[in-house]
């Protein structure tokens, strides 16, 4: 069947950026909530969600027993959790833990076999500099026994090495076994010669499993000795995936990966589809993930089905869009013991492929907003598909590596053949996109505070959205263990203009304090020293008690700016018994001072909301600001438009004398906020440009510039203060490089690292387009061959058709130290770029730019090899979904194949190498690749 001529092509729509200016903040009194129920609204005049929310933290008998159980281990295996340094991984029901506390690591996807093994390191050191603790990565068995019976482990292929690499840079493994894994691979990931071998595919036929079997022992021994029991970084492996049969065909891989010698921390499955029989409890923990749109959907318009649920708040793990083509659409319901085991995430959308059909474009606050949805509904542990991008590799047989419509099995959808860049955070040549910073504000509380969250239940509104088009209804949840929590607001959703919520405040009814502690629940003593240690005297402590049960969050309301996200703490314990009642500024981190006297916190400011803070004062005494005003009354020490920057906003001191500053950033600057260990201690970092920190205490900063570079730090190095080995010397080193504090850098000192050692990389030539051919005829756009079909891609022999350019690029380039990448601006249906000849590089075209990296190819252009670009014709009434901003200027013409423009993006790696062995002090400061 043809699909042409009358067919058309649908455009989604765009969104603005997000709002920036601040909004003013309605004036008002404390209202009387002691009557309220829960759920009920105070007031619903004026604008969309108008009015109090009034929430009612029930703690009865049962649901503090409920709280109890949630630290009781669930899942543990005996042998194979403990490391040899002492270190114990198991999980709870709330979460996973290590050494029996709270652990809320974060996860994200990079496939070794889809990227250049000499890239993998500073990769890698990307991802932890994110705030990824765990690197997740899939073994597709067609990328390994292409033929059967000939294993190739070498080169990007060696899982062994990547896995080494992990681990030599501090971050976890999670392996993801198959066999099939899908991903976008063809076959979803079996052999052609498997699928063509008549054994009953992903199931107990014992041909298949024997086939399988093999393939356990091989990964098995590419990781032998780097499991944790071993001391290495593999904590986990995922049996299958997506997976809808029965759970004894689960059990059999587990037991197979066992007998292989896969004895590892956690056995892990997709949460989604729901099996055919159950499984029994604590053998295979299931982990769930959201979209915020996908290239798989049969239809071509855009947010079909129920994406939209992925931005509302919801205590149903399971995602109903996911791989929707091949698993339906049905009412879906988590498994009957879901809540036996911690809310942990594999597949959040860190980004999205175009399909033919699909061609989706991401925009960063989708993947920022739905991250938040799943913190505020319960989850411990966001885990990211994609984190990094990358490339399929060349195949050994001379067939496409993709998922196809032309192929026998996983043929649901047409992808490029080579792009598998996913629009992540991390792109295919590693850039660094802008949700790589927005996410790595969440990832920064996670890593601080989010133990916190492991005791803290969700709490779900009344009245919440009843469909995608209803914008009435403020998108809420509460997190709270009965005594302190979190209120997280979503007012964003993916391609639906939000409006403003005006006049809001949240009414708390929490139980008396007295009346539920000591409070069950695994909160970390020693990194949370709350009130029942600290505070003077019972009385004091009733009183505490009374006046955290009751409270306006915050005491005057505020409009909530339209396609924004974020959370407020309440009752924040800041240590040594302080209180932080509440604050409209979202919590990142905090930092201690060497010697450990004084602790500083960093908020951000939220677009549009005013800062405030509230402190019990009944917790704290001495607070003073620096900006803003403060008024006392109703038991709270308020500081009403604190101004953001650098220097703390408000200091004060607990009642045993800790001193505590809160340091408010911009926005613009809590993008810029890292925080990382360098010289031995934990350290906060703002810097414009994306930093790492290599296992030599080594220094990068990654510019598109050779200028030097300013990177602010705190806590400033003293070569006086006590610590750990090196960090005296590494503290005399650093001073040497520090320009000290100046004004307007507040807590931060400032390191200016110096330019680069060659600056005339910076000036290259533009490259040019030579026109070989104009663009023929559009092709007609055939359904594909899938079970049920969508328009097909093209095929090889229709490139005929397609417009071609020969680039020349600046001569050497591809060999300058600084990540050289040839950026193509075009319009049209697909392009692609071949080097003599043989297509390197391909997309689908949404409206972004083609990136392709120039270094991987410098031995070839070496020798003198042609670049060439071919742009096939799209269609003005193709029937593929196109994003609104990607649509052409058609006019009386039926398709366009254009070429913009070419330019050169380069990355200068400026660097400082500590030298610290002989206790001299020196520096170097290079470009590198």
């Amino acid at each position: 069947m043809c699909v042409s001529g009358t067919a058309q092509t649908f455009r989604s729509s765009d969104k603005s950026p997000p709002p920036r200016a601040s909004t003013t903040t309605p004036s008002g009194a404390p209202r009387d909530f002691s009557n309220l129920a829960y759920g009920d609204s105070l007031s619903n005049s004026g604008a969309a969600g108008d009015g109090a929310y009034a929430v009612t933290i029930p703690l009865t008998t049962g649901a503090m027993t409920q709280l109890a159980q949630q630290s009781a281990v669930v899942v543990a295996s005996p042998g194979a959790d403990t490391n040899p340094a002492g270190e114990v991984i198991s999980a709870t029901r709330s979460s996973l833990t290590m050494n029996a506390n709270p652990w809320t690591p974060v996860m994200g996807e990079f496939h070794y076999s889809r990227y250049p093994a000499a890239e993998w390191r500073d990769e890698i050191l990307k991802m932890k500099s994110g705030g990824i603790d765990i690197v997740a990565t899939y073994v597709f068995w067609i990328h390994h026994e292409e033929i059967e019976g000939r294993f190739d482990w070498s080169g990007d292929r060696d899982l062994r090495r990547f896995v080494q690499t992990c681990g030599e840079l501090g971050m976890r493994v999670m392996v993801r076994l198959g066999p099939w894994c899908h991903g976008e691979v063809r076959h979803g990931g079996l052999p052609d010669w498997l699928v063509a071998s008549g054994c009953r595919l992903r199931s107990d036929d014992p041909r298949y499993m024997d086939k399988a079997r093999i393939l356990y022992s091989e990964i098995a021994a590419q990781i032998d000795g780097l499991l944790w029991k071993d001391g290495g970084p593999v904590i986990g492996v995922q049996l299958e995936n997506e997976y809808r049969g029965p759970a004894e065909h689960l059990l059999a891989l587990k037991k197979m990966a066992i007998d292989a010698g896969m004895v590892v921390p956690l056995y892990t499955r997709t949460g989604w589809p729901a099996l055919t029989t159950p499984m029994p409890p604590g053998e295979i923990v299931p982990l769930h993930g959201v979209y915020a749109e996908g290239f798989w959907d049969r239809e071509i318009t855009p947010m079909p089905g129920n994406y939209w649920t992925g931005f509302r708040f919801t205590t149903l793990r399971v995602d109903s869009n996911i791989a929707n083509e091949a698993l339906g659409r049905d009412n879906v319901a988590d498994d009957p013991d879901v809540a036996s085991y911690p809310y942990m995430t594999c597949e959040i959308g860190g980004g999205m492929m175009s399909s033919y059909h699909r061609r989706i474009l991401i925009d960063p606050r989708d993947i920022e907003s739905t991250t938040l949805v799943k913190l505020g509904s319960g989850s411990v542990q966001p885990g990211y598909y994609m984190y990094h991008g990358g490339v399929n590799p060349e195949s050994a047989t001379g067939v496409t590596l993709q998922e196809n419509q032309s192929t026998r099995f996983t043929n649901w959808n047409d992808l490029p053949e080579k792009n598998y860049d996913f629009q992540a955070p991390l792109g295919l040549g590693g850039q660094v996109r802008p949700h790589y910073h927005l996410l790595r504000r969440q990832h920064l509380f996670m890593h601080d505070f989010g133990y916190l969250l492991s005791g803290m239940p969700t709490v779900l509104p009344a009245n919440r959205p009843v469909g995608k088009d209803d914008k009435r209804t403020l998108r809420w949840a509460m997190r709270s263990n009965g005594r302190s929590g979190f209120i997280f607001v979503n007012n964003y959703q993916r391609q639906q203009s939000m409006p403003i919520h005006r006049g809001v405040q949240f009414a708390l009814n929490l139980p008396p304090l007295e009346s539920v502690s000591p409070l069950p629940g695994s909160a970390d003593a020693t990194r949370a020293a709350g009130l029942s240690g600290t505070t003077p005297d019972a009385a004091r402590r009733a009183a505490v008690a009374q006046a955290v049960s009751k409270r306006m969050v915050p005491v005057a309301p505020v409009d909530i700016p339209a396609d924004i996200s974020f959370f407020w703490p309440f009752n924040f314990d800041l240590g040594n018994g302080a209180i932080l009642a509440y604050a409209t500024a979202q919590p990142l981190c905090f930092a201690d001072t060497p010697d450990e006297k004084e602790r500083v916190y960093f908020f951000s400011e939220i677009p549009g909301i005013p800062p405030e803070l509230a402190f019990n004062d009944l917790t704290v005494r001495d607070v003073s600001n620096a900006s803003g005003r403060q008024r006392k009354g109703d038991g709270l020490v308020r500081i009403t438009s604190p101004k953001s920057g650098h220097s703390p906003a408000i200091t004060l001191r607990s009642y045993d004398g800790r001193a505590i500053s809160i340091v408010i950033l911009s926005y613009a600057d809590s993008l810029n906020l890292y925080k990382l260990t360098w010289g031995d201690e934990d350290r906060v970092f703002l810097s414009k440009h994306p930093v790492t920190i290599d296992t030599d205490e080594t220094l990068r900063v990654h510019t598109p510039s050779p200028d030097s570079v300013d990177v602010l730090v705190y806590p400033r190095p003293d070569p006086n203060a006590p610590g750990a080995k090196n960090g005296t010397k590494f503290a005399r080193w650093l001073l040497t490089f520090l320009t000290g504090i100046q004004a307007g850098e507040g807590v931060f000192a400032k390191i200016t690292v110096p330019g680069a050692a060659n600056p005339a990389l910076a000036k290259v030539a533009a490259p040019r387009a030579g026109k070989i051919r104009d663009a023929g005829p559009p092709r007609e756009i055939p359904l594909g061959k899938s079970p049920r079909p969508v328009p097909a891609a093209p095929a090889a022999a229709d490139f005929a058709a397609a417009a071609a350019w020969k680039i020349t690029l600046p001569s050497g380039v591809w060999n300058n130290p600084t990540e050289p990448i040839l950026r193509i601006h075009y319009t049209g249906d697909i392009a692609r770029v071949l080097l003599d000849g043989n297509p390197i590089l391909d997309d689908f075209y949404n409206g972004h730019p083609l990136d392709l990296p120039l270094a991987r190819l410098a031995g070839k252009l070496d020798t003198g090899a042609q670049l060439t670009l071919e742009i096939l014709p799209l269609r003005k009434d193709a029937p593929i979904l196109l994003p609104n901003s990607a649509f052409p200027r058609f006019g009386p013409r039926a398709s366009v194949a254009e070429l913009g423009k070419l330019e050169i993006l380069q990355t200068f790696t400026h660097t400082l190498v500590p030298s610290i062995n002989d206790g001299t002090s020196g520096s170097e400061e290079k470009d590198e690749p």
